[in-house]
């Protein structure tokens, strides 16, 4: 508390009073304590009364009561220096001014020693002789609590001890520091500077350099006062990260859906040519282009990973289970000299994923791995359980992590680790180090988006020349889910075993039309549209004897697929199959609120026949 020695006769705490105290009954408890000093007409000296440590100003209406009474604080008080208080003095100008404005003339130095060596900025006071590097005279506790440097391992020693990354990187760049420039020139430094810490880390801190007394014993002497910026700009690269990887997601999930629209019209004509001709030289011809169909799917698919903001097809499984069952696809993909390691955890929960999602980003990353290590070493692939809370551990950022149980899943190789300047860019589509014949750039981006849509974690644990660790978190399920049936290829298009109306709106006019020839060679009757406000204004009374809607999810208009399946079952109770490469932005926050089935673009006629087989429609034998 600091309070008007003509005050502390009062009944209550006066207003003039200042109290870092919030609670009012516990100023009532310090007040009294206060109010019960007696020595306030006594020479004033620096001593103990009950639970504060009294410093009573000297020459000023100003009483001092420090909240603690311990050996070290009272120490302290007593050994400051007045060759410190007269530099704070100077660095405080303003605040003195402040003061002067409100009627105070005159504030002791000691005052300011204690503000100084309680601030939480980081405070040195350094002097800079003539012929000499410029020295440490002063350094708070804020000073050694963020370089981990003790006092006695700062006074005296060079400024450059605690910039020598910042200097390494002015000489590397071929220019003089900004920090010494303004030093030596004694004009005053506003900005950032990296602090080399004790324990070899860095931190970011925002400086402000003061010039103080131009003569003095010592040299020069200036003020150095700076604020630990550092978590501040981890959580601005964060976000930064975070918004470019969403901005990319969008604009590769556009990109996709588009291209996925194409090469649904090419695999539908295709496909349509295949079952209406049996000349063997065409068919040739087609399986050809139906290759080369399937490889612009495979890349639209690896993009929609990385962009799709949710997964449509999840369902519960053991990480253990999954990574078994593609350990022989794993080691028929790494060479003799590559030893594979499983580690697998015990008595493990299960998660929600996508199997076929878990086992392409599995494979990825030791595919990564294997190249890493130029095709020899050790691999290990270990799962586990573990709590998460707070930020995320790693190398890739500090994100804030929703806190509970995850299963983890982590591929450990031996090779030579990844550059600390690329950790930021590892994770972006088509970013590769690899020579463009030996990759695309797209794998540990589908694990991202994967890892991302199934509501875990992604980073890199540890990074160094014995190698690196990739640790993906997975949150334990909370719910069952019904497994989905496996659907059986068929070479011949089956028929629907009993007469079926059918509904498909799609904005794309030539997939349009390869929907309904499907839907016709399976035995339905169908109604197409291209326009879903034509479908909402001529079903606006109602469905006239439609049993299925089939609806792109993507439309222009106004309206999407997801909207116009709700509105027409509000009339009526009809089957419903949402088609989509891309879902996007439909208003369902997460793929549990997904009251449809759906089925990705592109497919072919035996991909329809399986996603109607599971909305319940049964076909007659193949013809």
């Amino acid at each position: 508390m600091i309070i008007p020695k003509d005050t502390l006769d009062s009944d209550d705490m006066p207003a003039s009073a200042t109290c870092w105290c919030r609670d009012p009954v516990r100023y009532l408890t310090l007040w009294k304590e206060a109010k019960a000093w007696p020595f306030s007409n006594l020479e004033p000296i620096v001593h103990r009364w009950q639970s504060f440590v009294i410093w009573p100003a000297k020459r000023v209406n100003i009483q001092i009561f420090f909240h603690s009474s311990s050996d070290q604080w009272l120490a302290f008080l007593l050994g400051s220096s007045d060759l410190l208080s007269d530099i704070i003095m100077g660095m405080l100008l303003q605040h003195t001014l402040e003061w002067q404005d409100r009627g105070v003339h005159c504030v002791d130095s000691e005052l300011f020693q204690s503000i100084v060596s309680n601030s939480e900025y980081l405070i040195l006071v350094a002097s800079r002789s003539p012929f000499g590097v410029p020295s440490i005279m002063y350094a708070n506790a804020a000073a050694t609590s963020i370089s981990h440097y003790p006092r006695s391992q700062l006074i005296g020693k060079p400024i450059t001890l605690l910039f020598q990354e910042e200097l390494n990187q002015s000489a590397a760049g071929g220019r003089e520091n900004d920090l010494l420039q303004a030093i030596n020139s004694r004009r005053e430094f506003d900005g950032e500077l990296i602090c080399s810490k004790a324990d070899n880390e860095t931190a970011v801190l925002h400086m402000h350099l003061v010039a103080l007394e131009e003569h003095s014993e010592h040299g020069s002497l200036f003020a150095l006062v700076g604020r630990d910026i550092t978590e501040h700009k981890q959580l601005q690269q964060i976000m930064a990260r975070t918004q470019k990887m969403q901005a990319m997601g969008q604009l590769v999930g556009g990109i996709a859906h588009d291209f996925n629209n194409i090469l649904g019209v090419l695999k539908g004509n295709l496909e349509l040519m295949q079952l209406k001709t049996r000349e063997e030289k065409i068919a040739r011809y087609l399986a050809t282009a139906f290759k080369a169909c399937q490889r612009g799917t495979d890349l639209t698919r690896r993009l929609l990973q990385f962009s799709r903001q949710e997964q449509f097809s999840a369902n519960l499984y053991q990480v253990n289970d999954v990574i078994e069952g593609i350990e022989e696809l794993i080691g028929k993909s790494l060479t003799t000299q590559v030893s594979l390691i499983l580690e697998p955890g015990q008595e493990l929960d299960e998660i929600l994923v996508d199997r076929g999602d878990l086992e392409d980003a599995l494979l990825n990353l030791v595919l990564n791995a294997r190249d890493a290590m130029g095709g020899e070493g050790k691999i290990i692939i270990r799962s586990g359980i573990e709590s998460l809370a707070g930020f995320l551990p790693g190398l890739c950022g500090r994100p804030m992590v929703e806190t509970g149980r995850y299963i983890t899943v982590s591929v450990l190789d031996t090779g030579s680790g990844i550059a600390p300047h690329l950790l930021d860019k590892i994770f972006e589509p088509f970013f590769t180090t690899k020579d463009k014949s030996d990759g695309t750039g797209l794998g540990l981006s589908m694990v991202y988006g994967f890892v991302k849509r199934s509501n875990g974690y992604m980073s890199v644990i540890k990074s160094d020349s014995s190698g690196t660790e990739f640790r993906l978190w997975f949150p334990v399920a909370k719910q069952k889910v019904r497994q989905v049936q496996s659907v059986v290829e068929r070479h011949e298009a089956p028929k629907v075993s009993q007469s079926l109306k059918v509904l498909i709106v799609d904005d794309e006019v030539d997939l349009l039309n390869v929907l309904q020839e499907y839907c016709e060679i399976l035995g339905m009757e169908v109604e197409a549209y291209s326009d879903p406000l034509v479908v909402r204004e001529k079903y606006k009374a109602g469905l006239n004897g439609i049993d299925l809607l089939i609806t792109d999810v993507l439309m222009p208009g106004g309206i999407n697929g997801y909207e116009l399946a709700k509105e027409l079952c509000a009339k009526e109770n009809i089957l419903v199959l949402l088609i989509s490469g891309f879902i996007g932005d439909i208003g369902l926050t997460s793929n549990e609120d997904m009251p449809y089935q759906v089925l990705h673009k592109p497919f072919a006629i035996d991909g329809l026949v399986g996603a109607l087989q599971q909305l319940g429609i049964h076909f007659s034998q193949q013809r």
